[in-house]
Order: C-alpha cells, then structure tokens, then sequence
C-alpha cells in the first residue's frame, strides 16, 4: 500500500525522516554549542557560531517554490527530493571527516556544518510538503505530535551520544560524524522503498507510472506566484507570518542563558549540558505528544497561549529567584522542564501553520512559516550576547518571558475560520481574477502562451472550489 492510502505508512516515514532532521540538528545546536562554551568560547559567541551553522534553516523559502514547481512526477511530488537531500546530507557528513581537528579552525567549522545544513534544509522542506499532502486533516494534530516527538529523539539523544562519543575518543568528532553518516543511510531506505500514491514509480527508471498526471502548477513559478499572494491575502496568514518571526526569540535567549549560568557558576562540562538535554528529551516527548492531542480537542490557539505562558512564567520565577540556580536540583529541573513547554507551544504553531496554508501552492505557504521560524531562532541566537552583557545571567530571564509573551497579543487576530469563509475565499478569487486579467493583457502579443492557459485553468478551478463550498 501507498502512504496515501496506509496511516501506519505515513506516520512511519514522516517519523523516520524527522529523526533524520533531529541527528545532525542535536550535533550541532547541542554537543557542538556546549562543547565550544565548555572549551572557554563566550555564551555570545557560541550562540553567534550556532546561528550561522542553523542559517540555512532559514533559508527554506528557496527550496520551497522548487519543490512545489520541479519533480520527477512518476516518482510522486516529494519523494524525489528528499532521497536527494538524504543523499547530500551524507556526502557532506564525509567531507567533515576528512579534517583532522576541524575544531581547531571555527571558520572552516562554520562553513562546513554550513553546507550539511543547506541540503537538511531542504529535507525538512520536503518532508513538511509531504506531510502537508498525505496528511488528512483529521490526522493533523495528533501526526505533529509524533514528528515532533520524533525529532525530538533524533535532538536530544543524538546530541547526549555524540557528547560521550566526543569525550570517549579524546576530543575528536570524527566518530560521532561517522554515526551520523550510518544513521542517515538507514533512514534513506524508507522513501526509496515506499510510493506515495498508486501508479507512482520507485525510481525513473521502473515501470509503471502510466496513470501519473503532471499538475499544471508543476513547472509555472508565474501560477505558483499567484497562488502565493492569494495566500497571504488574508489577514489571518499575514498575521500569523509577523507571530512566526517573534515567537522563537525569548525561548532562544533563555536557553543560552541558562547555559552561561551553568558553566560559569557551577562549572558543568559540556557533557553535563548534553545529559542534562537528553534527560529532557523524555518529558519534551511526553509533552509534545501531549501538545498534538490537546490541539485536536481544545485547539490549536489554546494550546499555544498554554505552552508559551508556561514557558514564561518558568523564566520569570529563574529570574526572580537567584539563590535558587545555587541549588543541586534547580538547575537540572531547568533545563529538563523548559524544552517540554517550549515543545506544547511548537506542536500548536506547526499544526496551526499546517491548518491554515491553503491555495495551490500549500507546500510553499507552510514552508514560508516553518522558514521564519527558523529566522526567529537565528535571530533569538543572534541576539544573545547582547542581552546577556546589557542584563546578565540572571535578568536576561526577564527578557526571554517579556519576548515569549509578546507574540501571544496576536493570536485573537488569526482565525482558521477565515481561510474556510466562502466570501474570503470570493475576494482572493477576485484578486486572482484581476491579476490574471492584467498578465493576460501584457502577453496579448503570444494568445497561446501555455502559461496563460493555466491561468485560465487556476481561476476556473478557484470558482469550481467556491460553488462546492456554498
């Protein structure tokens, strides 16, 4: 059976591929930062390295209109470009491998984790495309759920094994990218093996296939572009897009910080960091599958204002309380308790995002909020060093609740409603109508232009979808 038609398919796959994300992402956001602030680095400056290394997360809306425009349609929409990226993600892994002491130079470090990160990157876009696609709706909450409870396994176990791999081999990475390499190659089998609809081919090359229409939206980055705008038309969309780039930003400083209290005060190493990351990963689980559940019942609003206010009240008792980070448990308790609610919070946003990217081009609109998320973070990293020599340590948690609870006064104004609502769906149709009216008259000159007939086809579609609404 196709991922289309076998829910334990589906959720095997999408599980598996966000491991696959969690591996390298645990290696470098948690062993690499911890072992650089353990090894005498600034928190600042480790958080400045991390933001580069995770730049290319940011970068998404590249890959999205490729994905959404190009693929190799018998093998299915997706499936193409996530055995590609797999297979990238290796190669780089074992260009890493060919410097000795790559920590020795953070600069060719940066570059080279960089350039790992540009083709994850474009695995976590196609597997969120994939996801979007063979996801019904009723599955949505509860299927965020278990993504992100399995990236969280690749995350917080990866980077506690590569901890004491680094430790146990003297100090050098070379095992732990190694294992890397080992765990990605198994990964890769699952979509080179499994179709996403029938008729579909395993490669180019097999049979079958014949019954495989191309989308007419495959290949036309004008009728993609116009699907976008309509969109983000809508003040729901656009406003969720301004609550994607704030609501990474306390979280991030908080973290660091936490760090930086840590090392200095308690004088923890970074394996002690790292175990500390893994220990959390456990509730983060618990937690985030607990998230995707409470999405489905009491919605997805709630849980998210329920995930970040948590996640700010921890914060504004660490700040209130110094004396207590000096204690034997506090510290621990911290770090095992604050990814737990961060993660309630990032189940709601990815299941809100997922419920509110529509059009045709709905791998590209949800790819566009997962995008500034990760523009959030690089942001939240960025900033670091600042707050922490303008606040310290321990006021600096002041700022990471204000910063978490900031982005919660727009949630009132995104209405998932709005994107159902016959008379929004009437307006951006309109829009569209005029749109294509205005390309038409500026490819007068070429009345069988291709593109315009799919243009003609999108705006027939559109009020096709408007009479089966009403």
């Amino acid at each position: 059976m196709t991922l289309v038609e076998s829910r334990p398919k589906r959720l095997t796959i999408l599980c598996a591929l966000y491991i696959a994300q969690g591996i390298p992402w645990g290696f470098m956001d948690i062993t690499l930062v911890n072992y650089l602030i353990d090894s005498g680095i600034t928190v600042g400056d480790a958080a400045k390295v991390a933001s580069f290394i995770l730049l290319p997360w940011a970068f998404k809306l590249i890959w999205a209109p490729l994905i959404d425009t190009m693929t190799i349609r018998s093998m299915g929409r997706r499936r193409c470009w996530i055995i590609g990226a797999q297979v990238m993600m290796a190669v780089t892994l074992i260009g890493i491998l060919m410097v000795p002491d790559i920590t020795k130079d953070l600069t060719m470090l940066g570059w080279m984790f960089f350039t790992h990160n540009v083709f994850a990157s474009l695995q976590d876009v196609s597997t969120d495309a994939l996801a979007v696609d063979i996801l019904p709706s009723e599955e949505q909450g509860q299927a965020n759920g278990m993504m992100w409870a399995s990236k969280l396994v690749g995350y917080g176990g990866g980077g506690y094994l590569f901890a004491e791999l680094i430790r146990n081999s003297g100090g050098s990475i070379q095992v732990a990218v190694l294992i890397q390499i080992a765990l990605l190659g198994v990964i890769m089998i699952l979509p080179m093996l499994w179709l996403e609809r029938p008729g579909e081919k395993r490669f180019p090359w097999s049979p079958g296939g014949e019954g495989i229409v191309k989308e007419k939206n495959y290949g036309n980055p004008r009728v993609l572009g116009l699907n976008m705008v309509v969109a983000f038309s809508l003040r729901t969309t656009f406003i969720f897009l301004v609550f994607t780039l704030l609501h990474n930003l306390g979280p991030e400083i908080g973290k660091f910080m936490a760090k930086g209290i840590c090392k200095d005060s308690l004088d923890w190493t970074h394996v002690e960091l790292s175990r500390a990351r893994f220990l959390a990963m456990g509730p983060e689980i618990v937690l985030a599958l607990l998230g995707g559940f409470l999405s489905h019942h009491w919605g997805r609003r709630t849980i998210l204002i329920i995930g970040m206010s948590s996640y700010a009240l921890l914060n504004i008792f660490a700040a209130a309380m110094p004396d207590i980070w000096m204690t034997s448990w506090f510290p621990t308790a911290y770090l095992i308790l604050s990814p737990g609610l961060i993660a309630v919070g990032s189940v709601a946003f990815l299941s809100m995002a997922m419920r509110i990217s529509w059009t045709q081009a709905v791998g590209t609109v949800f790819t566009t909020y997962m995008a500034l998320s990760n523009v959030s973070a690089v942001l939240g990293k960025r900033i670091v060093g600042t707050v922490e020599e303008a606040f310290g340590y321990q006021s600096s948690f002041y700022v990471s609740a204000a910063m978490s609870l900031l982005p919660l006064v727009l949630l009132p104004l995104v209405r998932t409603s709005e994107v159902d609502d016959p008379l929004s769906i009437d307006e951006a149709i309109k829009d569209l109508a005029s749109t294509a009216q205005d390309l038409e008259e500026g490819y007068a000159e070429d009345p069988d232009d291709e593109d315009d007939e799919d243009i003609s086809r999108l705006e027939q579609r559109a009020q096709e979808d408007l009479k089966e609404s009403e």
